[in-house]
């Protein structure tokens, strides 16, 4: 049964996750009572299947939700909902690696270039398209003729995002004690390395892709601007070097700054 009504309903994907998080503390709880308690034998849980009786409803934003039956609603659908177990090896492979993202930027970034509107942003979804890099994939005249999203608004979204963008920093600590810097962004590589400034000087590139760049700071840099050229274009950021680099060599996230266009001096 369907219904517009949403007063109450749990979108289905937090429902999900709300079970798998219970499931994970159960299992941390298990991994704390083994270690501290010496046990050579405890149980294990395989399999868990859920039935639920529920309406199910839809949003305005075309979510599908769950909205639990009361005690005189007898018209409520029966949704079984069965868990099992799987390794990391497995979810890795099935699953989406942003961090291999050629553009990790959210689509929503460019909704006002792009000129999308809700229903827009709906149908997207409903193809798994969430990140500029996954929409560049795409052909546009195909998603008009399947999904029936204007092939401009397309061309429009992936023309906004062509230029570079930095989004962010990483501190990458060497093992003789040097430390370098991970600039992020999208599109600051396209085969010849860019020049890269941080605080107005001029630093040594030392690996180039599209989603990141690596430099060497100078001795005098501690926190400025990030500026980044590349195919006539400009993106600027903010960096910071202080603090103790972290167990992987980063210290935080870095300062996402705005990026902005105009030929290189």
């Amino acid at each position: 049964m369907t219904s517009n009504r949403t007063s109450g309903a749990v979108p289905v994907d937090e429902f999900v996750q709300a079970v798998g998080a219970q499931l994970d503390r159960a299992q941390d709880a298990l991994a704390l009572k083994v270690s501290g308690g010496n046990r050579p034998l405890t149980w294990a849980l395989k399999d868990l299947q859920i039935e639920l009786r529920v309406f199910v409803e839809f949003d305005d934003r075309g979510r599908l939700m769950l909205r639990s039956a009361g005690p005189n609603e007898k018209e409520a659908s029966a949704l079984h909902f069965s868990f099992t177990t799987i390794t990391r090896p497995m979810v890795e492979e099935n699953s989406y690696q942003y961090q291999r993202e050629t553009d990790p930027r959210s689509i929503e970034d460019f909704r006002g270039s792009a000129e999308f509107d809700g229903d827009t942003q709906r149908k997207l979804d409903l193809l798994g398209v969430r990140t500029m890099g996954q929409l560049k994939q795409l052909d546009p005249m195909a998603v008009q003729a399947v999904m029936g999203i204007p092939a401009t608004k397309l061309q429009a979204a992936l023309a906004a995002s062509s230029r570079p963008a930095v989004t962010g920093q990483e501190v990458v600590a060497r093992p003789d004690g040097v430390r370098l810097l991970k600039i992020r962004g999208a599109n600051l590589y396209s085969g010849i390395l860019p020049e890269v400034r941080l605080a107005g000087h001029p630093v040594e590139v030392l690996d180039a892709q599209p989603n990141a760049v690596l430099v060497r700071p100078l001795a005098i840099h501690d926190e400025g601007q990030v500026e980044v050229f590349t195919d006539g274009h400009r993106a600027t950021g903010w960096f910071r070097l202080g603090g103790a680099a972290g167990p992987n060599g980063a210290n935080g996230a870095g300062s996402a700054g705005g990026s902005t266009n105009g030929a290189a001096p």
